[in-house]
């Protein structure tokens, strides 16, 4: 082997073992920046977790007075034994209750005269010709709001043509 073949390996061995201390920092690199992601998804996980947790609380909180107005409403209504003053009582607190929901921003759906399916759900049918069509007929079951989310739709009762009428008109 001659002088230049014998630095050419030369500089091709040093090149190799440059290629590979690079190759083990990218290694150890990528290791470290893996192992930093997965604390920081777990950190988002709890924080996420304390974040509900207080929040729970927070509306826990706020409900605590309800709870305390119930339990003297209850107390009164063993003592007085007057269900006439009772039921106004239920009914401030229950006034009360909604009062704190709707700050909080929970709303109960208001109903109108047509079937809205972003906001409804029809669970009966009835077939008449003295309503509109898709005209409610009845509220079965409330509906809520969650700062304008859907979390409950309203169930209700919704006028339908009678199929009959449907078919003598086609004829």
């Amino acid at each position: 082997m001659n002088e230049n073949e014998k630095q050419v390996t030369q500089e091709n061995q040093q090149t190799v073992e440059k290629l590979q201390q690079e190759k083990e920092e990218l290694l150890r690199f990528t290791k470290e920046l893996k192992a930093q992601f997965e604390n920081y998804k777990k950190d988002v996980l709890r924080e996420r977790e304390q974040i509900l947790k207080n929040a729970n609380e927070y509306l826990l909180t706020k409900l605590i007075p309800v709870l305390d107005d119930m339990d003297r409403a209850f107390k009164d209504v063993e003592q007085s034994h007057s269900y006439k003053t009772f039921y106004k009582g239920v009914e401030l607190i229950y006034k009360k209750l909604w009062k704190i929901l709707n700050d909080e921003g929970f709303f109960k759906i208001e109903v109108k005269d047509k079937f809205d399916p972003f906001e409804h759900e029809a669970v009966e049918r009835v077939e008449t010709t003295e309503h509109e069509e898709y005209s409610i007929l009845k509220v079965i079951e409330n509906g809520y709001k969650f700062h304008n989310k859907i979390v409950k739709p309203v169930k209700v009762q919704v006028a339908i043509k009678p199929r009959g009428e449907q078919s003598a008109k086609t004829e």
